[in-house]
């Protein structure tokens, strides 16, 4: 047996957003969450965003008989859970506590926002906003225990969403901790034994040092580890103090290239490949002592990301080529030599605006697949992205312009709707949070009408 190099190797796939996790069938997602969990995926970790919900748990007899969108999203959500379940992988749900539903939003309970704080919010220091949170926790745990989903841990975000500003709330990691201590203890009613974890998405040093001297006076031994931040293009956590007895862990983010400038990402152009990168980071995080990392997924266009961090770390290949090799191997059905082939072209995608998109072309039709798939026809369009790129990126118009543009749209259509099977996408996968330039501006009819 391989021997692996972190213990724990958490999935995080939230489903939200009109991603692939949202848009999976249940068929789909098992024979992909099977795949992962042999690459070396051993915990599976998901969120019910509430962002673009109404609160499902309303009573509304109407509302219930027509099955709206909050509670296909909720069931689908406690879905996701009971596969990962069933196929031996434990369950963490991560919280971000003071975000609620859309018709819980009102103005006397909303949370003061800015920098950091965004999203749907209220303010856990008014009353009505806590009893909103505690009730909302309440019903999803209880949910699923009803659906026969037992959590090993909750895992709790202050940031992205999250957060209040007020006075009252400050200073807000302080005031997070504790409503997480509330949270918890309505967790551990349904989930017996449940670990409190924390993420560490844009904590700050002087955050992290008053969380620890918090949890060691009022909580010790609570918070079983905390996934800490890697700011982007980086490849390694801080040495920021935590509490006695917690675990140092990472939060590692999959869904880019090698480099977050210019940007690939989150499947704009298709699927990302980071193996330089995520080789370092994962050397980085041995040395600095950490126990896992969570990985943050949003979508199957990082396929090749989750082999390589999923591999290296159980031990089962010994460098990013090797994972990619087995990758090629198993996915594209080639022998060694061939494999050998594929993992350099595919690792020099890591940073894709350095790279000759027609020379690419070029060599890819030499590259030989023993199988169709989509995994293989996402490269395939990656690289007509990039070949039009160049010329759709020409500050002056002319008719080769409008033409790369144009092509650009459509292999991106082909993309979402023929190989992801995606419908309509919210938030980091909007046009406004596209790498390319031209395709954040909002139409004009909708300028007009803002």
């Amino acid at each position: 047996m391989p021997t692996p190099r972190f213990a724990t190797r958490t999935l995080y796939a939230p489903a939200h957003f009109g991603n692939s996790y949202e848009c999976l069938g249940d068929n789909e997602f098992r024979a992909l969450l099977t795949t992962w969990r042999d690459w070396g995926f051993n915990e599976f970790a998901g969120w019910f965003d509430p962002a673009n919900c109404i609160d499902p748990w309303h009573e509304d007899p109407y509302s219930e008989q027509l099955y709206d969108f909050s509670r296909a999203q909720r069931d689908m959500n406690v879905r996701r859970f009971q596969v990962a379940q069933s196929l031996g992988l434990p369950c963490v749900s991560v919280l971000t506590p003071n975000t609620v539903f859309q018709d819980q939003c009102r103005p006397d309970t909303n949370a003061t926002k800015g920098g950091r704080i965004f999203g749907p919010l209220v303010c856990p220091s008014s009353a009505p906003g806590r009893e909103a949170i505690l009730r909302n926790h309440e019903n999803w745990f209880r949910t699923l225990t009803q659906g026969g989903v037992k959590l090993r841990a909750i895992a709790a975000c202050p940031y992205d969403f999250g957060g209040c500003s007020c006075e009252k709330c400050q200073p807000w990691i302080l005031t997070f901790a504790k409503l997480c201590r509330e949270v918890h203890a309505t967790a551990e009613r349904y989930h017996p034994g449940v670990e409190m974890r924390m993420v560490g998405w844009w904590w700050s040093a002087e955050e992290h040092d008053m969380f620890a001297d918090w949890a060691d006076a009022h909580a010790p031994g609570w918070v079983k580890s905390i996934t800490l931040h890697i700011p982007y293009s980086e490849s390694d956590v801080s040495g920021v103090r935590l509490p006695k007895g917690c675990d140092r862990q990472a939060f590692v983010h999959i869904g880019y290239a090698d480099a977050a400038e210019p940007r690939d990402l989150y499947g704009h152009l298709g699927p990302v490949i980071a193996a330089a990168r995520l080789e370092r980071t994962l050397v980085a995080l041995e040395k600095r002592g950490c126990t896992g990392w969570m990985a943050y997924s949003e979508g199957v266009f990082d396929d090749v990301n989750k082999a390589i961090v999923a591999k290296l770390s159980a031990g089962l290949a010994g460098s990013a080529d090797e994972a990619l090799q087995s990758y090629v191997a198993d996915e594209f059905g080639v022998n060694a030599e061939a494999a050998a082939a594929w993992s350099k072209w595919l690792r020099e995608w890591g940073l894709p605006y350095d790279r000759d998109a027609n020379a690419a072309l070029a060599e890819l039709k030499t590259l030989k697949a023993g199988k169709p798939s989509w995994r293989l026809r996402q490269w395939e369009l990656k690289t007509e992205l990039l070949r039009h790129h160049r010329a759709a990126a020409a500050e002056v118009d002319s008719p080769a312009r409008a033409a790369a543009r144009a092509a650009i749209d459509a292999v991106q259509e082909i993309l979402r709707r023929e190989v992801y099977a995606l419908g309509p996408q919210r938030f980091i996968f909007a046009r406004n949070f596209s790498p390319i330039v031209w395709q954040r501006a909002l139409p004009t009819e909708t300028r007009k009408e803002a």
